[in-house]
């Protein structure tokens, strides 16, 4: 019975609508926010105006941004309020309200006995001009500092009693904390620092959907300590950074050459790329593989978990198993038996099989760490610095040499530093008959190991591993595209939870250095022509405004599908894959409207839509089977 139950289950799965976790309302008030500097000189005071105008026209209402000390303390008894007055000026002026953000000034503010002054000097400045404290930014990140978590929750404490004495209408919201940090956000759950504030907020820059398991570890603290308070995610995003060298280039020049080093044709054969839609596990993404596979391979193909136990190897003889150091270890026999069989993986960044996660978010809670125990059974081995005193001497962190060897292209670009340090394999797990082929390598003037190459197995197992353990080697072809195609996805999944405010970081991006990720993480450039990222943003608001019910979220498998009702009565859908292109059947109801994530009008094909990253919205009626 149970067999049979796990079938229909299979082949029948279950769409769960998610409830809100935290207390909000039913219909949506002012829920859409950005981050700004428009209180600092020098980034965005000057053109406040101008990017208020355009944020009204959209309809964000909120936008966040520093009350920095230093601007307003000009003296250890002086003031000068001139800034923050001809910004609030702006915002009341465009209808715009503003978050501001409480810093410190020369001393840590658990060390500044005159910290709870400047607090009341602020709120009595600007009582009922601005109404919402944000107290500290990320103060998790503070390094340092010896029990910083009860040290931060007398600061709060401080804060919310002295901004309530000035007015008991003022809003008091967390630090925003960076990622729910263990044990930090544990700590002050059981501190009671929640007592201090009347919003709890936090940051994220996972994928949209990775925000889920943030807001089910945020209830578990709630449920576990017993409080409830509403939640803002404060700020969130991705950046547009251009790469100093190529992810890319792993496939377009790499891996090329290793296939023809294994005398296999690359555009004679299918590469399978694993995915599974039930986890949103994908070793690469559609437009990635469009791009990187389908020019140099006759055929590419997904391959679910449940497929690779018996993946043929002639019909499939190359797969991309891993794009990072995360992959589900129940899936580990499977992959090993592939290459019992002759097959050839590839895996195409960091250390691979690290952790045993689906995806980063799903092991940074959890921390499910594998290190490297699964590769003896493919016969791989790490080389550690950390685990040997010799490799510590002759191995430096950040490589001084390194060069592809004459089977690579010579331009082949690989660059090392302090956040993607070298990450060795050697041979030490070979068995008789197998090898390692060297592709590039890298470490001292005397002595270097592989970092990329070929294990060749001849043995019990008759395939091959092309590798390269390259950190961050995640090769999105087009980032502006992906930022878009998670606007509005991040938005509604965090407002069906139960989020009542969410502020996008940031409006524009300075682009100072084009390579800087802080400098890029706008929705639109610093010449104010927009990215494709705005124009998602302004389709999301155009179709779920103020005054909309709370989006109702189901998923099935990868599938996740958003509706709500507008104000005026209309009912819309949004649905969306985060692992790619998929065809979904659907009834539809008459004179529907279809609009794809940045607002552009999609025809009606029959019975089906086409579901992929980016949003399809489907105004007016719709019933999936």
């Amino acid at each position: 019975m149970r067999r049979i139950l796990s079938l229909l289950l299979a082949l029948f799965p279950v769409r769960a609508a998610c409830q809100p976790l935290f207390p909000c309302a039913e219909r949506l008030q002012s829920p859409y926010g950005v981050c700004t500097h428009i209180t600092r000189p020098g980034w965005d005071y000057e053109i406040r105006d101008r990017e208020l105008q355009l944020l009204a026209e959209t309809g964000i209402r909120w936008v966040r941004s520093d009350l920095d000390f230093h601007r307003f303390f000009t003296s250890p008894t002086a003031t000068d309020p001139a800034v923050f007055s001809r910004v609030l000026d702006s915002t009341e002026g465009h209808g715009e309200h503003l978050l501001g953000i409480l810093t410190w000034q020369g001393s840590y503010p658990w060390d500044d006995a005159r910290y709870g002054w400047r607090v009341a000097e602020l709120a009595r400045t600007f009582d009922r001009r601005i109404t919402h404290w944000e107290v500290l930014n990320e103060v998790n990140l503070f390094r340092g500092v010896d029990s910083l978590c009860p040290r931060y929750v007398s600061t709060l404490r401080l804060a919310y009693e002295t901004l309530k004495r000035v007015n008991p209408s003022n809003v008091v919201l967390s630090s925003g904390f960076g990622e729910l940090p263990e044990p930090f956000i544990s700590d002050f759950s059981s501190l009671g620092g929640w007592r201090y504030c009347d919003v709890f907020n936090f940051h994220s820059y996972f994928t949209p959907e990775g925000l889920i398991p943030c807001f089910e570890r945020l209830h578990g603290y709630m449920q576990r300590d017993g409080w409830k308070r509403p939640v803002w995610v404060t700020e969130c995003g991705m950046h547009t950074a251009r790469d100093r060298t190529s992810s890319a280039d792993f496939f377009t020049s790499l891996l090329p050459a290793a296939l023809a080093r294994l005398g296999i044709r690359e555009r004679k054969v299918c590469v399978g790329v694993l995915r599974n839609l039930a986890t949103g596990y994908s070793a690469l993404y559609d437009d990635e593989a469009s791009l990187l596979l389908a020019p140099y391979c006759r055929r590419v193909r997904y391959i679910d978990f449940a497929a690779l136990e018996t993946l043929d190897v002639r019909r499939t003889p190359v797969l991309v198993a891993t794009r990072d150091e995360y992959f589900p270890r129940r899936c580990q026999p499977a992959l090993v038996d592939y290459v019992r069989r002759g097959g050839t993986i590839v895996l195409a960044g960091g250390m691979p099989f690290y952790y045993d996660a689906n995806t980063p978010e799903g092991t940074y809670f959890d921390r499910r760490e594998r290190g490297t125990r699964d590769y003896a059974a493919l016969h791989m081995a790490a080389a550690n610095r950390w685990s040997s005193p010799e490799l510590q001497e002759r191995l430096p962190e950040v490589p001084i040499h390194w060069g592809a060897t004459g089977l690579v292209a010579s331009d082949y670009a690989w660059q090392f530093g302090e956040q993607s340090p070298a990450r060795y394999l050697d041979d030490s797990a070979l068995h008789p008959g197998d090898s390692l082929l060297p592709l590039v390598t890298a470490g001292s003037e005397n002595f270097r190991l592989p970092v990329a190459g070929i294990y060749r197995l001849d043995s019990d197992l008759h395939g091959n591993i092309i590798f390269q353990t390259r950190m961050y080697a995640m090769p999105i072809p087009d980032r502006e595209a992906e930022q878009a195609r998670r606007v509005g996805r991040l938005l509604l999944i965090s407002l069906a939870y139960g989020v009542e405010r969410v502020f996008w970081y940031n409006l524009r991006s300075r682009e100072k250095d084009p390579y800087y990720s802080e400098d890029c993480f706008g929705l639109i450039h610093s010449d104010f022509s927009e990215k494709p990222s705005m124009q998602a943003y302004r389709t999301l608001v155009r179709l779920c405004p103020e005054g909309s019910t709370r989006p109702v979220l189901t998923r099935r498998d990868d599938l996740f599908h958003a509706e709500w009702q507008r104000s005026d009565g209309r009912r819309v859908h949004a649905l969306w894959s985060s692992v790619g292109e998929r065809q979904v059947k659907a009834h539809l109801g008459r004179g529907v409207h279809l609009w794809d994530h940045l607002g552009n009008p999609l025809r009606r094909r029959g019975g089906r839509l086409t579901v992929g990253c980016g949003i399809t919205y489907v105004e007016g009626e719709l019933s999936l089977p």
